[in-house]
């Protein structure tokens, strides 16, 4: 699962560096006499932590802008990320080795897509320098013990990005390690380091990226994971808060990505003499991005919209041409059912029933009848417009639900686990001290259950106590709460436990419920 999400923080932050690289490439080459690069990165705002400078090689290798001001025509032509365009026949985004920038000194990982004039003439390449620490940010997020790593690998050999080692492995060159071997036959897969690099032994889980000529490697301490303290059930804890912090991170990446977007946009529309010329332009920009969007004038028109917010939405592709009014837009998907959902805001409701034009509404989220969920964003522009971007956060939803799951849930059986037990007994005692309510708590485990497992394997084991966990539920009402504290341990909160006859006739029932034989896979099992 950490691998996972490192492979989707790296896929976030690469395709959307990407897609403002092609934005910024085709309107350079609409207009490259007046283009200025710094004015455009800082309207837009696309320059962060993450992305040190974008900046424009010519046809012979000389730095011709960056977006932090002013430069000297400093010969690149012997860098790769220039070198591997001269020859290449496919457009697509090269990622360099990290190097150290002629300008300024410092280590930077190069993104370059090569720059093609109409008539198909080389004029160079436009490249955004990401800072390597700022892709291994993922380290921060999260807790992976002393000798935990995280490892960005290119498939050439070379470490683009890591934390956690013991040694500096950044720009390593590992093309004989085991993991580049390894991803030769599986894109996916985990192993037991022998510790080459710096001493350590690890358990590594290993991702190829998908799109990208790069692998992404979560590796945790071999030591520490055999530790007999990772039994306790604090641990496990503290892995789900490590893991939610990492959603949320992920989550606010996205946000700040989209928010970039939503910038470069705005600053499109800042100037209405070249509106209609750039049209053009920033439809193929539109195009090449993950999020819907659509742009509104001041009299409530559509006059922009992107195929992915047509599908979003489902949307008659026929409105992809000319403009259409966002009246028209909210009465089309109203009939349709779209705003039916009951956890709609109020507020929410209110626009979408109304013009749609509340701009103030910053973000907010809907479930569409087809089960998809929407994230909806909402810009103002300066002449009295918006702009509206919508993301698909389907995955990043259910991804937060299986996290909570496991967070409170015991794996095996479902039960609550001892965490959330806790909880409902914390709750039971507020009940108790407001109210008066009683409540009863009751321990059990299995007396032959160990025998079992010796026996017959531990697979018959984990059935049978599946099939406990089902009769504990069957012995219970909704109110109560049935736990598995661990091993063959159980427990049950037994609310609004009035008398003690009541809580002898649930153990009464536990016991009758538990001595009736269990059948698995063929074997008569008495507990």
């Amino acid at each position: 699962n950490l691998a996972r999400s490192f492979e989707e923080q790296i896929i976030r932050t690469i395709r959307g560096i990407d897609s403002t690289l092609l934005v910024l490439r085709a309107i350079y080459v609409k207009n490259r006499d007046n283009f200025d690069l710094p004015e455009w990165t800082w309207h837009a705002g696309i320059v962060t932590d993450v992305v040190i400078q974008y900046s424009i090689i010519d046809d012979n290798g000389r730095l011709r802008a960056s977006s932090l001001g002013p430069v000297q025509p400093i010969d690149l032509k012997d860098r790769e990320h220039f070198k591997a365009h001269l020859e290449a026949t496919i457009d697509e985004v090269f990622i360099s080795r990290p190097l150290t920038r002629r300008n300024s000194g410092k280590s930077s990982i190069q993104l370059s897509r090569r720059i093609l004039l109409a008539d198909g003439t080389f004029a160079g390449v436009i490249v955004a320098s990401v800072d390597p620490d700022q892709l291994a940010r993922f380290y921060q997020s999260i807790n992976i013990g002393r000798d935990g790593v995280i490892n960005l690998i290119g498939l050439d050999g070379f470490v683009r990005a890591s934390r956690g080692f013991k040694k500096e492995v950044t720009n390593f060159n590992n093309t004989g390690g085991v993991l580049l071997g390894r991803l030769k036959s599986r894109t996916v897969d985990s192993f037991t380091t022998g510790g080459a690099i710096d001493g350590v032994r690890r358990f590594l889980s290993y991702r190829q990226v998908a799109g990208l000529p790069l692998a992404v490697a979560v590796g945790l301490g071999e030591d520490e994971i055999l530790a007999p303290f990772y039994e306790d059930a604090l641990k496990y804890i503290a892995a789900g808060v490590a893991i939610t912090i990492l959603v949320v991170i992920v989550m606010g990446a996205s946000l700040r990505h989209r928010r970039t977007l939503s910038k470069a946009y705005l600053a499109l529309r800042r100037s209405e003499i070249v509106a209609q010329a750039r049209r053009t332009e920033l439809r193929s920009a539109l195009e090449n991005i993950e999020q819907g969007i659509f742009m509104v004038d001041a009299e409530g028109v559509v006059n922009v919209i992107n195929r992915r917010a047509i599908e979003l939405l489902d949307l008659p592709e026929e409105w992809l041409a000319g403009s259409r009014p966002l009246k028209e837009m909210l009465v089309y998907l109203r009939q349709r059912g779209e705003f039916a959902n009951d956890d709609l805001n109020p507020r929410v409701r209110a626009m979408l029933m109304g013009d749609g034009l509340d701009s103030t509404i910053g973000t907010y989220e809907r479930t569409r009848p087809n089960g998809v969920v929407l994230e909806v964003r909402s810009m103002a522009t300066p002449d009295g417009g918006m702009v509206r971007t919508f993301t698909d956060i389907t995955e990043r939803k259910r991804a937060e639900a299986r996290i909570a799951e496991m967070a409170t849930h015991d794996e095996l059986t479902g039960l609550a686990n001892r965490s959330l037990f806790r909880e409902r007994i914390e709750q039971a005692l507020g009940r108790t001290q407001r109210y008066g309510e009683p409540f009863a708590l009751l321990m059990l485990d299995l007396d032959r259950f160990k025998p079992i497992n010796d026996t017959l394997g531990h697979p018959v084991g984990d059935e049978v106590l599946k099939e406990i966990a089902l009769r504990l539920q069957f012995c219970v009402r909704e109110t109560d709460t049935v736990a598995r504290l661990g091993g063959d341990e159980f427990a049950i909160l037994q609310a609004q436990a009035m008398t003690l006859e009541e809580v002898g006739r649930l153990a009464q029932r536990i016991l009758d419920s538990i001595a009736t034989p269990l059948d698995i896979e063929g074997h008569k099992i008495d507990i």
